[in-house]
């Protein structure tokens, strides 16, 4: 076998439940076993794991791209679909990398595509519009499990481990005063409330007298900050953005914390720029340190953006005028903003690509249910067993229960697979329209519109120099990923239709 006909093999499933079941990684491992003998590969490592595509650390994730970037001779890698490989952007670009820069050809062993680097444009669009639909259904899953619990939170019950000065009943779901900590949370309340003491003096008077954070360590002004503005501890909820009345005991009264805020308010915010409107605050960030970028008055008449120096005074960013700051930010604007012609373009690629993904969606529905009939006729099969006294009652509660958890998951796959939403090509179109317009919308808009607008587009942006780089939200990054998106030049739009 030839070097260069080496190749590796990646299969994963989301959590221990499908590793258990089998079907999923079995599956993929066989499908991954026919395609290289199809196509004359020779698998000489293979990955074989349960570990989830939005994990910080992915431990056989990062060991196979380490793996093939030191071995040169291996030029293939094979996984089963897209959303196998991952489900985010991060490591999305490692892919990308491991085929731009190490000459890697990445195989699908379900759909029988590949990309290297000498693919079209059209097809790696593609992946980039499967990998956003990947991570798309994995933010389904994630809103699903949020509604839950705010369902809870509307039940007045804490939805998640409980705070500093709680502990958490596994019994009665509720949350309960921890008698140890809580008289730390009162006195810091009532120090704070004094007047007399800053929030530096009250964090190192609760260290000596033994307060400590949840892992043991000091607890940092930081902390203490976000416990003094925490309602949970006058009885109340805070749950994504929405306060609810809480059914725990409360530690200290309302009263006590209004008192609280209207202390650290005065603390915290300048006198003099109450009534002044920074529009651009909490938009950018510092290229150098990453510190933010804030507004600020001079000479009473003019406003200028520059670094909060949190982390120590820098040269290569000076201070500018609201006004220049204003033009920066129309470029990150202007880049995002299609010509027709490639408005067009991006349409006619995403309905093809949902024709496939329909397809790939069928196919799945269709294995599935099939197990899930083979699981029933199993457990068809023992209640006769144990009918017919072929097996003792501890063996048929066994496998009753192993089966029945295998039905719990696959239905709930099957449940993930039919939670499609059928009018993304619409949601696109939208978009689409709205991105023909974001330019000339940004340049009529006043400060306070242009932000609003900036919030809607990009995450933030890194000021370096006299350039503001975006760190832009879905999908505007998918549009900002396309040279023809700066100015939709008519020679890139012909070069586009004529590969299309």
């Amino acid at each position: 076998m030839e070097n260069n006909k080496q190749a590796l093999l990646y299969v994963r499933v989301s959590s221990k439940e499908q590793e258990k079941e089998g079907y999923s990684l079995d599956a993929q491992e066989k499908l991954g076993e026919d395609y290289a003998l199809r196509n004359d590969l020779k698998i000489v490592k293979r990955w074989k794991v349960s570990e989830s595509a939005w994990r910080k650390e992915r431990a056989a994730f990062n060991e196979m791209v380490d793996y093939a970037k030191r071995n040169e001779n291996i030029k293939h890698i094979i996984f089963d679909v897209t959303d196998r490989m991952t489900r985010n952007d991060m490591d999305k670009i490692r892919i990308y990398t491991l085929i731009k820069l190490h000459n890697k050809k990445v195989h699908f062993s379900r759909t029988n595509k590949c990309i290297d680097k000498y693919s079209r444009s059209d097809d790696e669009f593609v992946l980039d519009i499967e990998v956003a639909v990947a991570k798309k259904m994995s933010n389904d899953i994630s809103w699903k499990t949020k509604t839950g619990m705010i369902e809870k939170a509307e039940q007045g019950l804490y939805p998640s481990y409980a705070p500093l000065g709680y502990k958490n009943n596994l019994v009665t779901h509720m949350i309960e005063v921890d008698e140890d900590i809580a008289p730390y949370i009162q006195k810091a309340f009532t120090l704070v409330a004094s007047g007399d003491y800053s929030l530096r003096k009250v964090t190192k008077f609760l260290h000596r007298e033994g307060f400590r954070s949840k892992k043991g360590k000091r607890a940092s002004s930081a902390v203490v900050h976000y416990l003094l503005r925490n309602p949970v501890y006058y009885g109340a909820l805070r749950w994504c953005d929405r306060k609810y009345q809480g059914s725990h005991v409360a530690i200290i009264s309302k009263e006590l914390f209004d008192k609280v805020q209207r202390v650290l308010s005065g603390n915290f915010r300048p006198r003099n720029n109450q009534n002044i409107a920074f529009f651009f605050n909490d938009l950018i960030r510092c290229g150098i340190c990453g510190c933010k970028v804030i507004g600020e008055m001079k000479k009473s008449k003019y406003k200028y953006y520059h670094c909060t120096f949190s982390k120590g005074r820098h040269q290569g960013i000076n201070y500018m005028r609201e006004e220049r700051v204003a033009d920066l930010l129309g470029q990150p604007v202007k880049r995002i903003t299609l010509s027709k012609e490639i408005a067009e373009w991006l349409m006619d690629a995403l309905r093809e690509s949902d024709k496939n993904m329909f397809e790939l969606r069928e196919k799945r529905l269709n294995a599935l249910r099939g197990h899930q009939e083979k699981i029933m006729t199993k457990l068809d099969r023992i209640l006769e067993m144990r009918i017919d006294d072929e097996i003792s009652e501890e063996t048929f509660k066994s496998k009753e229960q192993e089966y029945q958890n295998q039905l719990i998951d696959i239905n709930s796959q099957i449940e993930g697979a039919n939670d499609y939403n059928e009018n993304w090509l619409e949601d696109a179109k939208r978009i689409f329209e709205l991105s023909k317009r974001l330019h000339s919308l940004y340049l009529k808009a006043d400060y306070g519109e242009k932000a609003k607008l900036l919030k809607m587009l990009a995450s933030n942006f890194l000021l370096n120099g006299e350039k503001l780089e975006p760190v832009y939200k879905m999908p505007f990054n998918l549009l900002a990923k396309e040279d023809g998106c700066t100015n939709g030049s008519p020679s890139r739009t012909r070069t586009r239709k004529s590969e299309a």
